[in-house]
């Protein structure tokens, strides 16, 4: 007996210092060790507890941690693999995402690629074959290379036209010297070079004007003298030689008053009419003096220069013919005079330009040029004919192109046009027979998270298939595999003292429980690690039922 109240005595001292006073907490009162990462408690049996808190909010997207200042942080994670050739994304359920991109720029003349550091890249393939005379291009639907040659035609007959791989077009002026500084050298841009006579009349009479070939023009000075003292010389240029006598005149016709050419002195001598000269008719007037009328000596030959010598009389000496040109044949007749026939140079050849040279008097036969510039024409010469203009033919063996030429550019093969404006379908064109095809394209994406359809407008189209089931109770998300999934949320919220309970309208209930057991004895507290507590209030306990004197 006396060990049992012993047991009893222990028990009751026990109580009585956990209502008392003296405890280290009471009622979760004075727990707080000011730290936002613990849950600060106190236990049944008084004593402070704090639980570290867990943070995960799962969400792989975000980086989870406690300050014991703050508390939780959820921070984002950075998901940027510095690979400018992925698209970077988030997945609350797997994390970091990273798709790689297409850099397919539809043109078959590049070369597509990716950098890491640039994205992608579009290099275009170097269609250059070096050659200047071409022009190089690329075709966008068959990356194939196409190298078209130029025109050098200037459609000018002054200048060789051809071309250099390097340098491309050139066009050297033909030279038109003849060599003949008594001639103008020009040259056509039509006909080509052109050997004009230069006149080298200089108006004066009293000038001997003539051309010498190796330096041009001379004008050299006629001789006036004519060795008489009696008279005085000069020259007009109108008229040309003056020899004006001195003046010795008796004012007798019939004398001839003339100055001595020894002494300068006049003389009156009888005159003799006759003048020695056998060209004129000779007689005397006082009044006139001597008469001498010219006899006339003109042959009826257009082929003499008809004149008179004073000695003999009559002279008809043969007049030149020569026109300076080697490309004639000088002959006179006598009807008509001086005739220059032109040389013969056709070489009965259509396909040259025949003339003759005036400095060598050789024919020349150039080639003509029959380019017409029409790049839809091969262009030939016949002997017989000239010139010949024949159209190539532009048929490339494609019913899915339209077939014309540019007198320009030469052949175009112009894809027809196959679009049927439905962007759900390709369209295509049969190069056997021409027919369009529009087939239609798959819009699957292979996700089971989209509704996949078409528009005619702008293609395929994949929407977001909705997976909200209108119950709060679950989490709802998208499976690209499985589709729509609904998992139901836990709504514990760790705590003994509430009832847990889902309601699909608002989500987690957390309802406190009610620890009331209806005696009045005892304090009713509900702890939430432990749950509902009934402590028995001191002023219940009735210690004299154990033998115990609290005066």
């Amino acid at each position: 007996m006396f060990k049992q109240n012993i047991i009893v005595l222990f028990f009751l001292v026990l109580s009585l210092i956990v209502f008392i006073g003296g405890y280290p907490c009471d009622y979760n009162e004075g727990c707080d060790d000011g730290d936002e990462c613990t849950s600060d408690s106190c236990s049944i049996e008084s004593l402070c507890v704090n639980v570290i808190i867990s943070c995960d909010d799962s969400d792989a997207c975000t980086s989870d941690s406690c300050s014991s200042i703050t508390g939780c942080c959820n921070t984002p994670i950075s998901c940027d693999d510095c690979n400018a050739c992925t698209v970077d994304s988030c997945s609350p359920l797997n994390g970091c995402c990273h798709t790689p991109i297409s850099c397919d720029d539809c043109n078959a003349c590049t070369i597509d690629s990716c950098s890491n550091s640039t994205g992608c890249c579009h290099t275009p393939i170097s269609c250059d074959d070096c050659d200047a005379c071409t022009v190089d291009s690329c075709s966008n639907s068959t990356g194939g290379c196409c190298h078209t040659p130029i025109s050098c035609d200037d459609c000018n007959a002054c200048t060789v036209d051809s071309c250099s791989p390097l340098s491309g077009c050139c066009h050297n002026p033909i030279l038109c010297d003849d060599c003949n500084a008594c001639t103008v050298d020009s040259c056509s841009p039509l006909s080509g070079c052109c050997y004009n006579p230069i006149s080298c009349d200089d108006g004066n009479v009293c000038t001997n004007d003539g051309c010498s070939k190796e330096t041009g023009c001379t004008h050299s000075q006629i001789s006036c003298d004519d060795c008489n003292a009696c008279t005085i010389d000069s020259c007009s240029p109108l008229s040309g030689c003056c020899h004006t006598p001195i003046v010795c005149d008796d004012c007798d016709a019939c004398t001839v008053d003339y100055c001595s050419n020894s002494t300068g002195g006049c003389c009156h001598t009888p005159i003799s009419c006759d003048d020695c000269d056998a060209c004129t008719n000779d007689g005397c007037s006082k009044e006139t003096g001597c008469t001498h009328s010219q006899i006339s000596c003109d042959d009826g030959n257009a082929c003499t220069n008809d004149g008179c010598s004073k000695e003999t009389g009559c002279t008809h000496s043969q007049i030149s013919c020569d026109d300076c040109n080697a490309c004639t044949i000088d002959s006179c007749s006598p009807l008509s005079g001086c005739c220059h026939t032109p040389m013969v140079c056709d070489d009965c050849d259509a396909c040259t330009v025949d003339y003759c040279s005036n400095s060598t008097g050789g024919c020349c036969h150039t080639p003509i040029l029959c380019d017409d510039g029409n790049a839809c024409t091969n262009d030939e010469c016949s002997k017989e004919t000239g010139c010949c203009h024949n159209p190539i033919s532009c048929d490339d063996n494609n019913a899915c192109t339209i077939d014309s030429c540019s007198p320009s550019s030469g052949c175009c093969h112009t894809p027809m046009v196959c679009d049927d404006g439905d962007a759900c379908t390709l369209d295509s064109c049969s190069q056997m027979t021409g027919d369009c095809c529009h087939t239609p394209i798959s819009c699957d994406d292979g996700n089971a998270c989209t509704n996949d359809g078409c528009s005619k407008e702008i293609g395929c189209t994949h929407l977001d298939t909705s997976c909200d089931d209108g119950n709060a109770c679950t989490l709802d998300s998208c499976s690209p595999t499985t589709g729509c999934c609904h998992t139901p949320i836990s709504c514990d919220d760790g705590n003994l003292c509430t009832i847990d309970s889902c309601s699909s309208l608002t989500g987690c209930c957390h309802t406190p429980i009610s620890c009331n057991d209806f005696n009045m004895c005892t304090i009713d507290i509900c702890l939430p690690n432990v749950g509902c507590i009934h402590r028995l209030k001191p002023s219940c306990f009735d210690y004299n039922e154990i033998g115990i004197n609290i005066n």
